[in-house]
């Protein structure tokens, strides 16, 4: 059975598990759900729910890949070889693919405007014109295709390297950056007159806009954002080679990295909007056709909004090298592979799934409630349940190294009944009216 190469130190495998979940959730939707949910109280909450079960679970994907040496199929299998859990590596797997292939669209929209950033093609349009620019590119399926296919390339350019001097090494250069790009543009949209607003928006407490569906949109923010179930954190564990390195602990920082990286992104996006006065929206209305009309009135407008676009493509990039390679190192290790063959099957899967979802808006739409309600809700539960009952909580804290007796209480408690009743309750809820 073929070894994967494992990361040179803990620093590695930090850098490129936090790489893996930034462009996922952090930056695409978490402004927007902290001020339409109630501001500092969904912030509040939002911490409170990582350190209470984001955090456990993770330590727990970790752990898995990590105690087994082997990635997410053959982890199960040896743990707990009589079990039929091993089919949870399946899940795992098929919802990274899932991820990388579906979200074709989004990394083309991220890229094109970074080269029609460059280009400075969307200075000066108004509202009507930057509407026009997205519909018109967006229409275009072909060149929508073509920027993914692109993005793709650039992917398997890092994978060929391997871990150490291709993932690791890009995640140690671009991450880095991308905290340096978003310090950049925070201090010049809080220059701005009205971005105090924006401010306020994200971090006063307003209890008028904070509800039950807010505490779930909370629980859904938090295991969407963290990239928990999508294979990675499972397969990076596996990488990682001192047997007495602290999971919980790496687990921890990557949690925390990803809770600054979401309110830096709400400090770079909210305090323009309303220095502007357009209107708060989410997803492809905020980053596409709002932010370009900030950018038009703003000064300076035109090197904002090549960094901000820089930023969020360095996001999306390491996400998707990141979930690329953990597909690529099960495939390795399961199949017996050498690294390019592995890289050339992973991308059949993932590359029809975009062109589908590409071409077609509804199926797009359609993939994205399978993977975030249905895949992924499953592929937690799947981790939670062998954790706690299966492999044992208390082996599961064993291999992780974990020493404090109060850290051992709160992953007995998170895992065992805190945890699964989340995610259950976050599938129910998708029922009710």
């Amino acid at each position: 059975m073929k070894k994967n190469e494992g990361f040179s130190s803990i620093w590695g495998f930090i850098l490129v598990a936090i790489g893996l979940a930034l462009g996922i959730g952090s930056l695409w939707r978490f402004p927007y759900v902290v001020g339409a949910n109630g501001g500092a109280i969904f912030i509040l909450l939002y911490v409170a729910i990582i350190i209470i079960i984001g955090i456990p679970l993770m330590t727990c994907e970790v752990a898995i890949g990590f105690h087994a040496q082997h990635t997410a199929i053959d982890a199960y299998k040896t743990i707990a070889p009589k079990s039929k859990f091993y089919l949870a590596g399946y899940v795992h797997l098929f919802a990274a693919i899932l991820i990388l292939g579906y979200t074709a669209p989004i990394y083309s929209w991220i890229f094109k405007y970074l080269v029609v950033g460059f280009e400075g093609s969307l200075m000066g349009l108004d509202n009507a014109g930057v509407v026009a620019f997205f519909d018109a590119f967006n229409g275009n399926k072909s060149q929508v295709f073509l920027f993914f296919m692109f993005n793709l390339a650039l992917n398997i350019g890092v994978l060929i390297f391997g871990v150490q001097k291709g993932v690791e090494r890009i995640s140690k250069v671009l991450l880095p950056l991308l905290f340096i790009i978003m310090a950049a543009v925070i201090i010049s949209v809080l220059r701005l007159d009205g971005a105090m607003e924006g401010v306020k928006f994200l971090f006063l407490p307003d209890p008028a806009k904070f509800s039950f569906n807010g505490l779930l949109t909370c629980l859904g923010q938090a295991f969407f954002a963290l990239g928990l179930g999508m294979l990675g954190s499972m397969v990076f564990g596996s990488y990682i080679k001192d047997p007495d390195e602290n999971i919980f602990k790496s687990s921890s920082m990557i949690c925390i990295s990803l809770i600054v990286a979401g309110v830096l992104a709400g400090l770079m996006v909210l305090p323009m909007v309303f220095a502007t006065d357009l209107e708060v929206a989410e997803g492809v209305t905020l980053s596409f056709l709002t932010l370009p009309n900030a950018f038009n009135v703003v000064p300076g407008g035109g090197f904002l909004a090549i960094l901000f676009y820089l930023g969020f493509y360095i996001a999306a990039f390491t996400s998707s090298v990141g979930v690329y390679e953990a597909i690529v190192g099960l495939l390795m290790e399961k199949f017996n592979l050498n690294r390019m063959p592995a890289i050339l099957i992973s991308a059949v899967p993932i590359v029809a799934i975009a062109y589908f979802s590409i071409h077609n808006d509804a199926l797009f739409s359609f993939l994205d409630v399978l993977e975030s309600n249905y895949v992924l809700v499953v592929s937690c539960l799947a981790i939670c349940i062998f954790s706690g009952y299966v492999w044992g909580i208390d082996n599961v804290i064993d291999a992780s190294n974990i020493k404090s007796p109060g850290v051992k209480a709160w992953m007995r408690v998170s895992i065992k009944y805190i945890t699964p009743l989340a995610i259950v309750l976050i599938f129910l809820t998708q029922f009710i009216a």
